[in-house]
């Protein structure tokens, strides 16, 4: 007999690669775009060297099962009245940004424009990447999430032997799993 269940695990994944591709997220002046969608690949696992498109993002889950918290038998969840059993559940990803020496986007700030490569590339996308991880919508998808935890970008640096950038922050989403 088939489950049909949420697929939690992978609609927030979906979710977070979707965003990120577009590189939208609000303001209170209305929606920003950082870059547009063919300016920065994003994957869900790690290309191989061959496939790599620069510059790119990457998201790779790492952990799933972790803030589990359980809460009991026959609750409600949402704005529905159905009854259910359940737990707080937390998914974790690593979110790596990746820039090689040929990479440039056109940024216009302020109706000028110009182009950021190396480290100002590498500056701007990691602020913009926190932007829009930490507005995600979930609203879309049957997921119920209920807190996320962003840890900021970290481990950021310069290869010389692959002349790549490169920077790297985690985030756990945290999520109602009922069943």
């Amino acid at each position: 007999m088939a489950y049909n269940g949420a697929d939690h695990l992978n609609a927030i994944e979906r979710k977070l690669i979707d965003v990120l591709t577009t590189g939208t997220y609000d303001t209170t002046s209305g929606p920003e775009q950082a870059w547009a969608t063919n300016q920065i690949t994003v994957y869900g696992q790690f290309p191989t060297t061959t496939e790599t498109n620069y510059p790119c993002i990457i998201v790779e889950m790492t952990a799933n099962g972790i803030e589990e918290q359980f809460m009991g038998q026959n609750l409600t969840f949402g704005a529905g009245a159905t009854a259910a059993k359940g737990e707080l559940y937390g998914v974790g990803f690593n979110i790596h940004i990746l820039i090689d020496n040929k990479s440039s986007i056109e940024i216009g700030p302020g109706g000028s424009t110009e182009f950021y490569k190396g480290r100002r590339l590498l500056n701007y996308i990691m602020l913009n990447c926190a932007n829009i991880l930490m507005d995600c919508n979930f609203s879309s998808t049957t997921t119920e999430v209920t807190e996320r935890h962003y840890t900021g970008f970290r481990d950021m640096g310069y290869n010389p032997e692959l002349e790549i950038w490169a920077s790297l922050c985690s985030m756990v989403v945290v999520f109602k799993n009922n069943r």
